[in-house]
């Protein structure tokens, strides 16, 4: 069972699936909530034993896409975190999964946020083994994969 602060602050409890090393929570969508959300990451990463600096960059990339789809997606998302092998080295995945959406139309010229922040940004660009975006059935999830140990 997890902690998991809900979108008044209080805090849910999330059963965990039977894999031990997967993570999701329900993300709040007030930029407020972002601190605790990164401060719960950090807390399942550091038990899941992954060294303190991959630890930090994954901390980072977390922050980066929980923060884009708080100031820019739409509700319900997920945050959700895998530790898994890949080949010879073990890999943390990083997704954040929301309720996909029509862009809205943008004046030729202008950069949208979206293009600007999140997932294209250069801390995931910088720090990720893998990333991208994957949209099915009305959700689009960002991803980033980066070296555990």
């Amino acid at each position: 069972m997890m902690n998991c602060p809900t979108i008044d602050g209080s805090a849910a409890v999330i059963t965990a699936p039977s894999f031990k090393n997967m993570y999701t929570c329900e993300l709040p969508h007030f930029p407020e909530g972002v601190g605790a959300v990164r401060r719960r990451a950090q807390g399942v990463l550091t038990a899941w034993g992954m060294p303190a600096a991959a630890a930090r960059e994954a901390v980072l990339v977390i922050s980066d896409l929980v923060t884009d789809s708080v100031t820019n997606g739409l509700p319900p998302a997920e945050l959700r975190l895998c530790l898994r092998r890949d080949g010879v080295r073990t890999v943390v995945r990083v997704e954040v999964a929301e309720t996909e959406r029509v862009p809205a139309p943008v004046w030729p010229g202008v950069i949208s946020r979206r293009d600007v922040l999140g997932c294209g940004s250069a801390v995931i660009k910088a720090l990720a083994v893998r990333y991208g975006t994957d949209s099915r059935s009305g959700v689009i999830t960002r991803w980033a994969e980066l070296p555990a140990f």
